[in-house]
């Protein structure tokens, strides 16, 4: 034989050895990758899971609600709204949701601390990070292969699932959306510092709200996060005083165009939908200038603008942090009577921290009533006082 057959001999000798060796570490890395996504299944389970849970034969679920530390998590039922559960039908216009992790970071992870289900869940997830990773390995096995099989006795006992879907499927929807209802969530006076907190709890629900600024100071980053989130911004007046903004017909529109060029400068955004101070039936205004509303409602639509009133109050200007309890009453009272509510709320900082706090119910509340929730565009319904 010679010298090079000898040396291809040798050669393929080797080959079926190296193929098996790399078959053995593809198998060696998939079961590696197995256990890993099994520890951040395990973690998540028992940390923040913003999926669907049933607790003694009711339907629960964790929902977003802001107090003095921030923006935190509750739970919720059915019952807390006095709904019942007995009969719900799916709701046909469901989204498709993102994974956990996007699910749990679309709050903010700097203003919403994770909650576990329990102190005992809290304290075997803290204690399974810091062990060893050779014990994390088998405690995990051990608790998937039991959670594998707990999850088939389960799903051979229970009944079909009872609960319905809103836009994101980790929700509870009371009433599917009923065609044509639309609310239209409105916050005036911003931006603030709990602008975005809002911003935070508008993205977990997948609702989109129309922001009725005026300028402040500093805060050009909040005026950007409003556009870019997708919500719709709306013209205030610059100053919201008003001794200037109704002074006269040209102080009105200088005033529109002072904060109509600033948005666009800090956002891109052009806006012809605006709000007047007071809404339009305000009767402050005619101590400054006699018959400026009659005059303005004419004028502003005949330059481009559309503007908004508001048929439903959650009277949160009556007083500085008005309860939860009857903000959420106020809307109640009102929302129903409308196929199309717009709902007046004010962005205004530490004098409507509980608007802030209310917020979760209220849109919980909207949604049992099957309605939606958009941005007002030019071509939305209009509220007008005078009609």
């Amino acid at each position: 034989m010679s010298r090079k057959n000898q040396h291809d001999s040798g050669f393929s000798f080797y080959i079926p050895i190296v193929l098996i060796a790399a078959f053995m570490l593809g198998c060696l890395s998939i079961a590696l990758i197995g256990v890993r996504e099994n520890v951040y299944g395990i973690t998540l389970a028992n940390s923040v899971s913003d999926g669907d849970a049933v607790v003694k034969g009711t339907t629960v679920r964790k929902s977003p609600v802001m107090d003095e530390q921030g923006l935190k998590y509750r739970m919720v039922s059915a019952s807390d709204l006095g709904i019942s559960q007995e009969e719900p039908a799916v709701a046909t216009d469901a989204k498709p949701v993102s994974s956990m992790e996007d699910q749990t970071s679309s709050v903010g992870e700097s203003s919403v601390p994770e909650e576990s289900v329990s102190s005992q869940d809290t304290t075997s997830s803290e204690t399974a990070v810091s062990s060893e990773s050779t014990e994390v390995s088998s405690q995990i096995e051990e608790e998937v292969s039991s959670q594998e099989v707990s999850s088939e006795e389960v799903s051979s006992e229970e009944p079909e699932e009872k609960h319905l879907v809103l836009p994101n499927d980790h929700y509870i929807n009371f009433t599917p959306i009923k065609e044509g209802h639309v609310a239209y969530l409105t916050f005036d006076d911003g931006p603030s510092e709990y602008t975005e907190d809002i911003l935070d709890i508008l993205d977990y629900y997948n609702v989109k709200a129309t922001f009725f600024v005026i300028y402040h100071k500093d805060m050009a980053d909040k005026y950007k996060a409003i556009v870019d989130r997708g919500h719709t911004i709306g013209l205030h007046t610059y100053t919201h005083k008003y001794e200037k903004v109704y002074r006269s017909e040209k102080a009105f529109f200088d005033e529109i165009d002072r904060i109509g060029n600033y948005v666009y400068r800090v956002t891109g955004k052009r806006s012809k939908i605006i709000r007047f101070p007071g809404g339009s039936s305000n009767t402050v205004s005619r101590h400054y200038c006699e018959g400026i509303m009659d005059t303005l409602k004419k004028s502003v639509p005949a330059r481009g603008y559309v503007y908004h009133d508001w048929n439903v109050d959650s009277c949160d200007a009556e007083a500085y942090n008005l309860a939860t309890d009857k903000l959420l009453a106020n809307v109640k009272k009102s929302l129903t009577k409308y196929r199309k509510p717009d709902i007046l709320m004010h962005d205004a900082g530490a004098s409507k921290r509980t608007t802030v706090e209310a917020l979760p119910m209220i849109i919980e509340y909207i949604y049992s009533q099957g309605y939606s929730m958009e941005g007002l565009q030019l071509d939305s319904y209009a509220v007008h006082h005078d009609w």
